[in-house]
């Protein structure tokens, strides 16, 4: 792409800053700010989208009491079972049982602990239910918190 038909970037970065290369008036590659490719913004934004229903979906089920806060955190967090279960050291059958109400009411503060420093919430947090917003958008909602 010809660096005189460069492209404004989107807030979809979140502030990240973007390195594309392109092309000089002597057809040499250079790096310039910005994302050369709208057609990336407009990925990436579908991609939030359905990643935000996802949440919204995980969040209900937690008010509906069909999953623990674990099932939110893991979702909002893009993980599977795998991933957190590789985190807190332990089996991923575990991770999907302490997924339910009940057994998830029943874990000892040790369990707790684990799950809050991967989440990045106090143990108090988990135990209430307390849904707060993802490791990576946690800077943002210190900011300007939603309550």
């Amino acid at each position: 792409m010809d660096k005189s038909t460069q492209i404004s970037e989107s807030n979809v970065t979140d502030g990240v800053k973007i390195i594309s290369y392109v092309a000089n008036n002597k057809g040499n590659q250079e790096l310039v700010q910005g994302s050369m490719w709208s057609g990336v913004d407009v990925v990436n934004h579908l991609a939030w989208q359905e990643i935000d229903k996802h949440i919204e979906a995980s969040k209900e089920k937690v008010a509906a009491g069909r999953a623990s806060c674990l099932h939110y955190y893991m979702t909002a967090n893009q993980m599977d079972t795998s991933l957190l279960a590789s985190y807190t050291r332990q089996s991923r059958w575990l991770v999907r049982l302490h997924m339910i109400p009940l057994c998830f009411n029943r874990l000892r503060s040790g369990t707790l602990g684990k799950y809050a420093e991967v989440f990045n919430v106090s143990q108090d947090d988990l135990i209430q239910g307390e849904l707060k917003p993802p490791v990576y958008n946690q800077r943002a909602y210190e900011e300007n918190p939603v309550d």
